[in-house]
């Protein structure tokens, strides 16, 4: 039906979306650490974080919204799998954002794609 979902633009579109998510996850995560305020505390330590929480945080916005609509419109139309396993999926889309959705395309779409574009 949407075959451009399989695409290798639309692929690589999600594959670098995804892995700019992941990044952003693990800049979250770092903020919390104790590390980060030792950082902080500096000011060239401060314009450094800021620059580099501010980058990710304007391409991370736009990859986020393009990994969580790719993923949740693959897996509507493209998606075999019983309705109940994508409603599972939906909830979890739903609960972490575009985290559940790169865990969708890095244990369904990556495989799926894979599979379609080999057969």
């Amino acid at each position: 039906m949407l075959h451009w979902l399989s695409s290798t633009r639309a692929r690589t579109l999600f594959s670098y979306s995804s892995w700019i998510v992941v990044c952003m996850g693990f800049f979250m995560i770092f903020m919390l650490t104790p590390w980060f305020q030792q950082i902080e505390i500096h000011p060239p330590g401060m314009i450094a974080l800021r620059v580099v929480g501010g980058a990710i945080g304007v391409i991370g916005a736009p990859a986020a919204l393009f990994i969580l609509f790719g993923m949740a419109v693959f897996c509507v139309f493209e998606d075999g799998s019983s309705f109940g396993v994508k409603m599972l999926w939906f909830v979890l889309f739903l609960m972490t954002a575009c985290f559940g959705a790169v865990v969708y395309f890095f244990m369904v779409y990556k495989r799926q794609v894979e599979e379609t574009i080999t057969s």
